[in-house]
């Protein structure tokens, strides 16, 4: 990122991207080898058994989301802020009590999942309260994507380094310390944002065209009625069923077809890290033409052909390639589906209105989780993960080829 990509950065967005990368890197260092590389690993568990963990993990992640999208919206940054980092350090140190088993792993999935859905909405809705400009938007989001990714990167490093020599339930430990600094950058981002709710403030649009209203039902509805957020809503909940697939099954991939050991779970998320950061770089350089419903159709659809040469093959290079384009393509989604919402939403209800996209995007990905291991059983686990990747491929395409028909 060089220094003319600051240039247009408002105030208070490096402490945000400070808070959400603090936060991130702990779930990215503790969740895929804490909880996954502790089932599949040491406790030898089921696919089912991973399958369920992945299950409460979503769960408490769309609960975690509607919560903190609800504090965010009527209680204010001060509480929310003081919420997520609290959540994120007690979930974490309360692992360390127990001893590791089933149960134990489960109800940190469940614990973990809380905190991370509470933590989204850093990432989500906080740049609104920072600015009412759709390019310093755009900027701020891909900032935020930028330091996200960058903590796929390292996180899954030093999860990989700490269980070569710990057990892996000690990553949580790490997760625990990086919430407590939060508190640090959090402090310069309350004072930037006056510490409670922002004035409605109009995004682009006429606010008229949503109802303010307070309840969570008035925020789906708010979805449905823009016709931006409603597509931005579908195609995301389809291609999130087919990244559904990949939780339960993917770190048998790794020890099964790949046969590589459980550091490896670390470095091929830090891979798609890799290709995450520059992702989100090229976000920044996208025109303002091209943030469109439409462009990110088509970067979901380039998501499924990375993860089809990902899973494809049982070559480890391909793999890494795979990961690594997966991620490029997966840093300029986010940041554009980010800026998108902020601009069709108001600010009144953008905190519930991102709950309700990613209880969407979430609970899709938990519906496969019951098949998942059926179809492994009768199919292979390779051959799954391919036709997920399928899934991915073809619903932005399709829909884009639907959108085109009726001249949108």
């Amino acid at each position: 990122m060089d220094i003319s990509s600051t240039a247009r950065l408002p105030r208070g967005a490096i402490a945000l991207a400070a808070v959400r990368f603090l936060l991130y890197l702990g779930v990215q260092a503790a969740y895929f080898i804490g909880v996954i590389g502790t089932l599949t690993y040491e406790l030898e568990a089921s696919t089912a058994a991973i399958a369920l963990a992945v299950g409460l993990f979503n769960l408490f992640i769309i609960l975690g989301n509607a919560c903190g999208g609800s504090l965010l919206d009527t209680r204010g940054p001060a509480v929310h802020t003081l919420v997520a980092l609290a959540t994120a350090a007690a979930t974490s140190f309360a692992f360390q009590l127990v001893s590791v088993s089933m149960a134990s792993v489960l109800a940190m999935s469940a614990g973990f999942g809380l905190a991370t859905g509470l933590g989204f909405t850093f990432l989500s809705s906080y740049p609104a309260y920072l600015t009412i400009d759709t390019e310093e938007l755009k900027r701020a989001n891909a900032l935020l994507s930028v330091v996200s990714n960058a903590a796929v990167v390292v996180g899954p490093t030093i999860g990989g380094i700490i269980a070569t020599v710990l057990p892996a339930q000690r990553v949580f430990v790490f997760a625990g310390v990086l919430a407590i600094l939060g508190v640090l950058p959090a402090a310069v981002l309350l004072r930037r944002i006056g510490g409670a709710p922002a004035a409605e403030r109009a995004l682009g649009r006429a606010d008229d065209e949503v109802s303010s209203a307070g309840t969570f039902a008035d925020s789906a509805r708010a979805v449905f009625s823009v016709p931006s957020l409603a597509l931005l809503f579908l195609v995301g909940v389809l291609a999130y069923a087919g990244y559904g697939a990949f939780d339960p099954l993917e770190s048998l991939y790794y020890r099964d077809v790949l046969q590589v050991e459980i550091s490896w779970m670390g470095w091929l998320s830090s891979a798609a890290g890799v290709g995450s950061v520059a992702g989100a770089m090229l976000a920044m350089r996208v025109p303002h033409r091209l943030i469109t419903v439409r462009t990110l159709m088509l970067l979901i659809a380039a998501e499924g052909a990375a993860c089809i040469l990902y899973v494809g093959t049982d070559n480890v290079i391909c793999a890494i390639c795979g990961q690594v384009l997966l991620g490029c393509a997966f840093g300029m989604v986010t940041p554009l589906q980010n800026t998108l919402v902020q601009i069709n939403a108001p600010l009144s209800l953008l905190g519930r209105v991102n709950s309700v996209m990613n209880a969407g995007f979430n609970g899709a990905g938990v519906l496969p989780l019951f098949a998942a291991p059926v179809l492994a059983d009768l199919f292979g686990v390779q051959a799954v993960l391919v036709g997920a990747s399928c899934v991915v491929l073809a619903v932005p395409l399709i829909a884009l080829v639907l959108r085109l028909g009726k001249g949108e």
